[in-house]
């Protein structure tokens, strides 16, 4: 590893502007006078960071090669953004945190970790004279695996997704990521329209680079687009796909496969790239699957059910009902860690134990359909 790998790019505080953020990163867009910045976006972590400036870089660097190495050749290299990786001050890593003042309520309790060294930069997909959707689909199919415990067998019938709703809310959303993932227009409108009426952390709409509400855009044109390119693209059905054939055993039937790797001492380190990048070509190939195989598939499996999709539709509004130029990216792509696999195994049966005490009998539970 070295430290070329590490750009020195121009940094003023006043040339970036608060763009948006999740829970783990916050997003901001240049507005410099610096031609090289132009139409690039400013990806910092939140929180803590408390390692050295060259484990920072080496992790940065793995995730960026994960990204462009192991889910590229998985969903398509044309969604996966480049990224740059540049030094970041302390000095206007602070200054940039002052001038976060128009975050949202609930975001507030986390801020800008000023003591970290390694930034990221992204293709900008909150351009201006643009609206952008950013859709975190979810997982996408109902597991058919033998090993599910009869005990659960709520699971072949409804949802992770839906599940999951009554343990995270008081009021679960009406959104089923099945009606999403389809190739059924009204379907997917369905879907839509339960996002905007409960967005959570699954959808964020941006117009001219800034977040806004659905109710503030023709949200009836911009389903009628996202439809048409969901449909065209066809990115949602090549991500459920290989979710469901990615984990063909579930948690319950991988979890003992997890134990018997680690006994045997092959599942007690991190996979390295190196790992990630054989697993993908053994997946590509079907071979005979070994154990470590199995693990790492339900991993990647994982990260997909976790991506979020951008899409960037160009010159908004749109005129005469013309279909614009529009650019999609999966971002989001970190890889998941070995050591959350007893976590994982915990809230999965965690999930289906609320679902069950809330909806005992059968004829009360919801049926999900692919």
């Amino acid at each position: 590893m070295s430290d070329l790998e590490l750009q020195e790019i121009p940094l003023n505080a006043s040339d970036w502007k608060y763009s948006g953020e999740g829970n783990m990163k916050i997003v901001f867009t240049y507005t410099g006078p610096e031609p090289s910045l132009n139409n690039w976006l400013l990806q910092l972590n939140k929180g803590e960071e408390s390692s050295t400036l060259a484990a920072q870089l080496e992790r940065r660097r793995d995730a960026r090669t994960f990204s462009t190495l192991v889910v590229g050749p998985l969903i398509g290299r044309q969604y996966i953004l480049e990224q740059r990786l540049v030094r970041v001050p302390h000095e206007f890593l602070s200054l940039l945190s002052e001038r976060t003042q128009s975050r949202p309520a609930h975001r507030t309790h986390t801020n800008i970790d000023v003591d970290q060294g390694v930034g990221v930069l992204v293709p900008n997909m909150l351009a201006e004279s643009s609206v952008t959707v950013e859709l975190k689909p979810k997982w996408g199919f109902l597991p058919q695996s033998s090993s599910i415990a009869p005990a659960n067998s709520v699971k072949h019938r409804v949802c992770r997704y839906c599940m999951h709703q009554h343990l995270k809310h008081k009021t679960p959303s009406k959104l089923c990521p099945l009606d999403l993932y389809s190739s059924t227009p009204n379907r997917i409108n369905r879907a839509l329209d339960a996002l905007a009426e409960s967005p959570q952390n699954n959808l964020r709409v941006f117009v001219n680079g800034v977040m806004t509400d659905t109710a503030h855009v023709e949200w009836s044109e911009l389903k009628r687009v996202l439809v048409h390119i969901l449909l065209k693209e066809q990115i949602l059905v090549r991500l459920q796909r290989l979710q469901r054939e990615l984990d063909v055993l579930d948690i319950e039937g991988v979890f003992p496969v997890y134990e018997r790797a680690v006994e045997c001492g092959v599942g007690a380190n991190e996979p390295s790239v190196d790992d990630w990048v054989e697993a993908v070509g053994l997946f590509q190939t079907q071979m005979e699957r070994s154990d470590k195989q199995v693990v790492l598939e339900y991993l990647l499996s994982m990260v997909l059910k976790d991506v979020s999709v951008m899409i960037m539709i160009e010159k908004w509004p749109v005129e005469n009902g013309e279909m614009p130029e529009y650019k999609v990216a999966v971002v989001d792509t970190e890889p998941k860690k070995l050591a959350k696999m007893a976590r994982y195994r915990d809230l999965s049966q965690d999930i289906v134990d609320n679902y069950l005490k809330l909806h005992p009998h059968p004829s009360s539970q919801k049926q999900c359909y692919e």
